[in-house]
């Protein structure tokens, strides 16, 4: 693979030789190498500072609670002080408090549970306990003294408290005076070794760089190794693999574009074929339809004479069998010109119109019919619930129904067999029309092809029953699928959009 002249320009290759235009690059970095060491000595200082000011912070929060807890302190003596000026007066122990007594001491309790200095537990209960005591009507001197006697109490708990808060405060001192020390210490060494690892992870990559930009004019696109290269020659090592990389893969998009564009073109053709194919498929199948429409319309004019002469020859005819057989081509008469005047109507595009249908009714007389055409080793059976009913075009449905009985019936051939036609709701607004055999099954080139006209799977056939029934199905908004069974034999599938369907009990 050749190298763009431009591509070498950029780089700075020219004959397996480094141009000058990589020493701006080489600048940046040592430019790099000495601000990155330069920011963590910054940061380190800050952090130093930073520690200090907190150390200073925290002495500073320390003092303020031990001057708080040495006012509480002496507010306790003091109330103690007034306590005992007014209990060891000669009077009565019996004699009640005066008020002037009463909201002094109350004032005082006051402001010290306000004040939530405290540091012994039972301390705020003691005092709430004395305010309710001295505030009782037979407050009397008697209980100033025992109020004297837990107050001192209290003094002596609180005292042994701010000894224990001294001592831990003492402690955090002396602990954040060494980290500080320690900090102090460190940092010039912890730079130092920050500043040797990163001088070998830029060196080292650096030097194996610019082997591989020498190597690289001679069509070598090894990669350079990012293992051990620091943070701030990373993305240089990684630019250069991507450019690497980039490269390789032009010579193989070069040597693929062709057989790329070949294959294209193949694809191409083959899906022109495919249209053209798909064109003269509907080509056949116009002309089809307009065969279809002129025999229609001429099959009607016998067929009305044939229809004619059943009559005269039904009202002529006393025996019941005789009069239920014509019975049977006279309705099959209409239904033939119902189906005439429907291929004139398709060619005219108007479809049949959806009438209630009760799907028992139509099946029996499907099978009714079918009968007369089957061989006797072939049995026709139905299971179709009574009450099904849909709003469906009953010609339409009934001559697709007929037309998979006899494609049945060609499947199995000479041989003896079973046909089943079975109908059921599959959903709340489906209902599922099957028709299956135990013949030899679908070929795999029919199920492939999802019944395409002019294809069947047996050798007298047209292949256009099959469409005309799929058409028709889709035309409702069904489906048609095609499937073999497991035990043997072939399955076709209508499921039918049924919105109007009762079941009555």
């Amino acid at each position: 693979m050749h190298i763009p002249l431009a591509w070498h320009r950029k780089t700075g290759l020219n004959g397996g030789h480094v141009l000058p235009a990589a020493s701006p690059m080489s600048r940046s970095l040592i430019l790099r190498s000495l601000w990155l060491p330069s920011l963590i000595l910054g940061i380190g200082v800050v952090l130093a500072l930073a520690l200090v000011s907190l150390s200073a912070w925290r002495a500073e929060s320390r003092m303020q609670i031990m001057q708080s807890h040495m006012q509480h302190i002496l507010a306790l003596q003091r109330l103690a002080q007034t306590i005992g000026q007014d209990a060891l007066r000669p009077i009565d122990p019996a004699t009640p408090l005066s008020p002037t007594t009463r909201q002094a001491l109350d004032s005082q309790l006051t402001q010290i549970l306000n004040a939530d200095h405290y540091r012994a537990t039972h301390t705020p209960i003691v005092l709430k306990q004395l305010r309710r005591d001295i505030a009782l009507p037979g407050a009397s001197h008697a209980t100033m003294l025992d109020a004297l006697n837990q107050i001192r109490q209290r003094i002596t708990a609180e005292t042994t408290a701010h000894a224990t808060l001294v001592s831990v405060v003492q402690q955090s001192s002396q602990l954040e005076f060494k980290l500080t020390l320690a900090l102090a210490a460190g940092l010039p060494l912890l730079i130092l070794a920050i500043l040797f690892l990163l001088r070998h992870q830029v060196s080292v990559p650096l030097r194996d760089l610019g082997q591989l930009m020498r190597g690289l004019s001679r069509q070598n696109y090894a990669s350079a190794p990012t293992q051990h290269a620091g943070a701030m020659i990373k993305p240089l090592l990684l630019r250069y693999n991507h450019l690497v990389s980039r490269l390789s893969e032009l010579e193989a998009e070069h040597q693929n574009r062709e057989t790329t564009l070949e294959q294209q073109v193949r694809d191409a053709s083959g899906t022109l074929l495919a249209q053209q194919q798909r064109l003269a498929q509907a080509e056949k199948l116009a002309t089809v339809g307009e065969v279809a429409a002129g025999i229609a319309h001429e099959l009607r004019n016998p067929l009305s004479g044939i229809q004619l002469a059943l009559v005269n020859l039904r009202s002529e005819t006393t025996s019941s069998d005789h009069l239920e057989r014509l019975d049977l081509v006279l309705d099959e008469l209409n239904r033939i010109n119902r189906l005439l005047n429907g291929l004139l109507d398709q060619a005219r595009h108007r479809p049949e119109a959806a009438s209630t249908v009760n799907l028992a009714e139509l099946c029996q007389a499907v099978a009714a019919l079918a009968r007369y055409q089957l061989p006797a080793q072939i049995r026709l059976e139905t299971q179709v619930p009574e009450a099904l009913n849909c709003l469906l075009p009953a010609d339409g449905l009934r001559q697709a129904l007929l037309n998979l009985i006899l494609n049945a019936r060609n499947a199995l051939g000479s041989a003896p067999g079973i046909i089943r036609l079975q109908a059921q709701r599959s959903e709340a607004h489906n209902i599922e029309l099957t028709v299956s055999d135990n013949g030899p099954g679908f070929p795999a080139v029919l199920l492939s092809s999802a019944a395409r006209p002019f294809l069947s799977g047996h050798e007298n056939g047209t292949g256009l029953g099959l469409a005309v029934t799929r058409r028709f199905i889709n035309g409702l908004g069904g489906q048609l699928s095609l499937s073999n069974q497991p035990g043997g034999g072939a399955r076709v599938s209508l499921r039918i959009p049924c919105p109007s369907v009762s079941e009555s009990t």
